[in-house]
């Protein structure tokens, strides 16, 4: 593991609201020294990386993923300055995460993982996602859950949006579980209808109930259709009377997801005044399609795992939900093929500093650092993570704060997996593993389990 000295960049600690210039080395895959400019001598043999001009900040942390091992989708995720991602959400996940963390050892970016409520399900033995779990069912997944979490799961992912059957038992139990080991809970919030908040109140109460952090998933696609200033109150209030509840969100008013989910019965679709015009394909033979009566019913039939985008939210309630304080950003990446996909895949988080910083001036840059950051670390209990400190990890990027921007669109419009611009390298612990938009080939990534 080699040393690196970084100098001449302006440093963005978050902790501190801070930017400063400062000069710093990097030893053994941790920040060994911070200090002014010109006051450090570079060791002999270590690598030097010219940061004038640049900001250097901690690596960005993606609190929603679903790369679960996925190597290309995990590179995306680097180009964009993502250095850890958490999978396993919406209930998804591996069921045996001992054997996916061993599996870990080298990859392009550090990976927590939770345990999900639907492969939970599924373990216990109900393979009907309209139905509940009975008491014994709950049980098998209680037990399962727990030992998620005594492998290093970092938390428990409620996915009621994809097993409508799910009862609110289940969930609190699982939620318990979570809080026994003090780890935080996700939810993908149920789809009821277009302007539903019973969803949001059913988290809120099962927060309330259990005691445990709980994370609304992806904001912007459940509650950015008009009611998003409601649904923030509503988290406001919630935390003013002492519940944990936080919330991830995206750069994306439109969101997707495998044609063949309960998301996409035809009862489900009209409660959300969903309509075949508001789909587009980006999967697939049909990729770039907006799907006729016809089409619909043989991907559903054909290709349930096709991917589909609906575009049914609102752009203002992107910005809306990014200014509150608590509002951590996030991906909702997933595995694809290259050139198919959402362009979250690509271009999130620099999206993020393009739009609410230099574009609308939102967010200052130390604001913008902290909520892509130190925010999601202290939530998600990364205590060596998303800081500016000696001893902490060597997981940073280095950008430019007046080119850093996205280039990935829709299928059919332009590439999902376009590389963004303005990054100048990106370091995982402590290893330079891309620079300048592209991939060094380095794996230094590694499992990042919660013990």
């Amino acid at each position: 593991m080699s040393e690196l000295f970084i100098f001449g960049g302006t440093v963005i600690d978050p902790q501190r609201m801070d930017l400063f210039r400062a000069d710093i080395l990097v030893r053994g895959g941790a920040i060994a020294q911070i200090a002014a400019p010109g006051s450090l001598c570079a060791p002999e043999g270590a690598l030097r990386l010219d940061a004038s001009g640049l900001c250097v900040c901690p690596g960005f942390i993606d609190p929603h993923g679903h790369i679960d091992g996925d190597e290309y989708t995990a590179e995306l995720s680097l180009l964009q300055g993502i250095t850890t991602t958490v999978g396993g959400n919406c209930g998804f996940s591996p069921l045996d995460l001992k054997a996916f963390f061993d599996r870990q050892s080298a990859f392009p970016i550090h990976q927590a993982e939770m345990i999900g409520m639907c492969a939970l399900r599924m373990a216990a033995g109900v393979t009907d996602e309209f139905v509940p779990a009975g008491e014994e069912q709950i049980d098998r997944m209680v037990s399962l859950c727990e030992e998620a979490l005594r492998a290093g799961a970092c938390g428990v992912s409620l996915g009621p949006a994809y097993t409508p059957g799910s009862s609110i038992l289940e969930m609190l139990a699982l939620c318990r579980a979570a809080k026994a080991y003090d780890r935080p809970v996700s939810i993908d919030t149920r789809m009821n209808s277009m302007t539903d908040l019973d969803s949001l109140q059913e988290a809120i109460d099962l927060a309330a109930q259990s005691g445990c952090r709980m994370i609304v998933s992806h904001f912007v696609y459940q509650y950015g259709v008009g009611v998003e200033e409601e649904a923030l109150h509503m988290v406001r209030r919630a935390r003013n009377m002492g519940v944990q509840i936080e919330l991830d969100s995206g750069m994306y008013k439109d969101w997707c997801s495998s044609i063949g989910a309960a998301l996409f019965e035809p009862g489900i679709m009209r409660a959300n005044g969903i309509e075949l015009g508001h789909l587009r394909v980006i999967t697939g033979e049909h990729i770039g399609t907006v799907p006729d009566q016809a089409l619909y019913e043989h991907l559903r039939a054909a290709h349930p795992g096709d991917a589909v985008v609906v575009n049914t939210g609102l752009q203002s309630a992107v910005y809306t939900i990014h200014r509150y304080d608590r509002t951590m950003v996030s991906t909702d990446t997933g595995a694809y093929r290259p050139g198919e996909g959402h362009p979250q895949i690509g271009g999130s988080f620099p999206r993020y500093f393009r739009e609410m910083v230099r574009e609308r001036a939102e967010l200052s840059l130390c604001e913008a650092v902290y909520h892509t950051t130190l925010l999601p670390a202290e939530i998600l209990g990364f205590s060596k993570k998303g800081r500016m400190q000696p001893g902490c990890d060597a997981d940073l990027v280095i950008f430019d704060p007046d080119r850093i921007g996205d280039r990935a669109d829709y299928p059919g419009l332009g590439m999902p997996n376009a590389a963004p611009e303005g990054l100048a390298y990106v370091i995982v612990g402590g290893e330079i593993a891309a620079a300048h938009g592209k991939a060094t080939g380095v794996k230094a990534g590694r499992a990042l389990k919660i013990l």
